[in-house]
């Protein structure tokens, strides 16, 4: 059962558990006036939240199985709340859940201070398929640019997989241009990668 925490109260719901982090920060929240639907970014911890994160990963798993050429696991989730940039660590590291009412639908996390202290990277960002074509993804690249300015960041990047052309349209589509190549590496997971970038 969802469990999801509101200022109001708690709502319920199927599939999976989710408790906002206790002082957590206030949820960023983007509307849909289209169909009066509310997308908001909720602050996920590894201690609280690596179940649902887990769940989320696991019903979006055509993208780890691109990457890795596996189904999500514990270890993956570990990877996605601790792995950074080399030169960075784990503080350097923000998680959201991206929520529609009480259903976390997707995921996000941005490593800050990436190449420069004033530009950030966006991750990872996984959408359940279930809820792909629907504008979320749009919705939550609005919210963390909108975030990203308020905390005066500079530039916005992010990866892809060359093997992944969907994903660089998106991307593209959400303004973001050609950084650098990102060549796979001896030990790596073998993916040629190309970085992208937003000035905001």
């Amino acid at each position: 059962n969802l469990v999801y925490e509101t200022e109001t109260g708690i709502l319920h719901n199927t599939t999976p558990r989710f408790r906002r982090a206790a002082g957590g920060e206030s949820p960023l929240c983007r509307k849909d006036t289209h169909m009066a639907r509310d997308i908001c970014l909720h602050a996920l911890n590894a201690a609280e939240h690596a179940e649902d994160a887990l769940d989320l990963a696991t019903r979006a798993a055509d993208y780890a199985v691109l990457e890795i050429g596996r189904v999500p696991d514990k270890a993956y989730i570990d990877d996605f709340f601790r792995a950074h940039p080399p030169g960075l660590d784990s503080d350097c590291l923000l998680h959201f859940g991206v929520m529609e009412g009480p259903a976390m639908v997707g995921m996000i996390c941005i490593e800050r201070g990436y190449e420069f202290h004033d530009d950030w990277l966006i991750g990872l960002m996984l959408i359940d398929p279930a809820f792909r074509g629907q504008q979320i993804g749009h919705k939550v690249v609005s919210l963390v640019k909108d975030r990203d300015r308020r905390a005066e960041v500079n530039m916005l990047k992010l990866a892809v997989l060359r093997a992944n052309p969907r994903a660089l349209r998106f991307w593209h589509r959400e303004g973001f241009t050609f950084h650098r190549d990102a060549p796979a590496l001896p030990g790596s997971d073998g993916h040629d990668r190309v970085v992208l970038k937003c000035q905001l």
